[in-house]
């Protein structure tokens, strides 16, 4: 039987702060936009957003995802992965 990964929901990861002025200037992305930008199914998205992995915010109904703070959880998880 697999392990699962324990993953600490976007509010609790210590590498994405939450900064009012970098919000300011940010790029928002729709669904659709973000799936292209990371890569990633619509299962995918809707997965991540559920378990709250990645950063999003409904605007309505809408779910939009801030581009800065999505590079910024990639980055951080790509370089967790690098080994020494």
């Amino acid at each position: 039987m697999k392990k699962e990964k324990k993953h600490l929901p976007v509010s609790e990861n210590k590498h994405l702060e939450f900064d009012h002025d970098l919000l300011k200037g940010e790029i928002w992305l729709t669904t659709e936009e973000a799936m292209a930008h990371l890569k990633v199914s619509r299962s995918t998205m809707y997965r991540l957003r559920k378990k709250n992995l990645i950063p999003n915010f409904k605007l309505g109904h809408i779910p939009m995802y801030p581009k800065h703070l999505l590079n910024k959880l990639l980055m951080h998880l790509a370089l967790k992965d690098l080994k020494y």
